[in-house]
């Protein structure tokens, strides 16, 4: 009788080593977006493989949005506040006329 063994799922924890400049220039990316360095550097590894998890969950960065997520959710919240400050706007005319 055989003896099947599975391979151990990896762990999820990962030391790298980088030099001094590469690390400050994921830093100041990361600060760019808005994310933290961990949730950057897991976002691009995870494009530079097109990572999907088994169970069909985007496996970038835990509890954050993907990228083209996040650009839709900034565009809708400008064109919302856009329209408050035309509605606003409009509100004042209005009474300044009356």
């Amino acid at each position: 009788m055989a003896v099947h063994s599975e391979t151990p799922l990896p762990s999820g924890r990962l030391l790298l080593r980088m030099s001094p400049a590469l690390h400050r220039e994921l830093a100041n990316a990361a600060e760019r977006e808005g994310t933290s360095l961990n949730g950057f550097i897991i976002a691009r590894l995870a494009d530079s493989v097109d990572a999907k998890s088994t169970d069909g969950v985007d496996a970038r960065a835990p509890g954050l949005p993907a990228t083209s997520t996040l650009t839709w959710l900034l565009t809708a919240n400008v064109v919302a506040v856009t329209l408050a400050a035309l509605a606003a706007f409009a509100i004042v005319l209005v009474a300044w006329l009356s």
